[in-house]
């Protein structure tokens, strides 16, 4: 039997912290390169990203090479209780926003309705593409509620990260069409 999603939650949440830096910054190197090598990369024209915290799998590297491709690249706001992807402008200063995550400033356009992939951040995912969050719903309320249905979701993630056992799931979770580690890229359609 699969444990609940919060025992699953604390666990990966826990071994992920212990993560040692280097190989924080080396597998992430590795996940981010497996995106930026994929065909889900070059024919991406308005990408949204997170800003890593806690040990997730850095988003840097893909985010410095989306703008030399000349890719709009995105990053998400909580305003009132929603995601918000506004435009990243590299010139500008990211603000220290909810849970002190960095964020873009809300003066640029809404882009939830151009978006081509999201790349999503996640503390476990299983195999068939299900994942857990840190608890709050705001992804799945955002990819539930946008309009634009030909997203790709993107689950990004280390190895370690992705259970063969499938996580129990409710209605309103939203299941990734592409799984991406350090070591692998399982696409699910």
């Amino acid at each position: 039997m699969v444990p609940s999603k919060e025992i699953l939650r604390k666990k990966y949440l826990l071994i992920r912290k212990n993560l040692p830096s280097y190989d924080c910054l080396m597998k992430s190197k590795t996940a981010q390169q497996r995106f930026l090598g994929s065909s889900f990369f070059s024919e991406s024209k308005v990408i949204g990203l997170y800003y890593p915290i806690l040990n997730e799998v850095q988003t840097f590297q893909i985010i410095s090479q989306a703008i030399l491709n000349s890719k709009t690249v995105c990053l998400p706001t909580i305003v009132n209780d929603q995601i918000i992807f506004f435009k990243y402008d590299p010139a500008k200063r990211l603000q220290i926003g909810k849970y002190d995550i960095m964020e873009p400033e809300t003066t640029s356009e809404n882009m939830n309705h151009f978006l081509d992939i999201v790349i999503t951040p996640g503390v476990v995912f299983d195999i068939t593409g299900n994942r857990i969050g840190y608890g709050k719903g705001y992804y799945d309320k955002f990819f539930n509620s946008n309009a634009n249905q030909n997203i790709t979701l993107v689950g990004l993630g280390y190895d370690f990260q992705l259970l063969l056992e499938q996580i129990t799931c409710n209605a309103q979770d939203v299941k990734m069409n592409l799984l991406i580690s350090d070591k692998r890229m399982i696409y699910l359609g």
